[in-house]
């Protein structure tokens, strides 16, 4: 464990409260497993956009990316670096900006 960051349980709320219902389990592969799935479906939207497959105005290609960075997130409060964190608070705005035009979008579609 790095000398820099302190051990589970010792003054991180969050890690107190996870490692609580998680018990002994890892917390740091817990965070990696999360951190791998956060970044499975932000790099497969932008996959899944480069092949014509999802719109980028659509309900599926932001809901992917707002809840891998989500993920990423989480991930990132176990394991933290800023410049990292930093570009997940972005992706996370970006998408609910996504989201809500979508919506937007599809409730002037309805209402004409």
């Amino acid at each position: 464990m790095p000398e820099n960051r302190p051990p589970h349980g010792k003054g991180q709320p969050v890690l107190d409260e996870l490692q609580l219902v998680c018990g002994n389990f890892n917390m740091d592969l817990l965070a990696d497993i999360i951190g791998m799935a956060g970044t499975s479906l932000v790099v497969g939207a932008f996959f899944l956009l480069q092949l014509n497959k999802v719109s980028p105005k659509g309900l599926t290609y932001n809901l992917m990316n707002l809840i891998g960075a989500l993920f990423l997130l989480f991930s990132l409060c176990i394991n933290f670096n800023l410049a990292s964190f930093v570009i997940e608070v972005f992706w996370i705005a970006a998408s609910v900006i996504g989201l809500m035009q979508y919506r937007k979008n599809k409730n002037a579609v309805q209402t004409a």
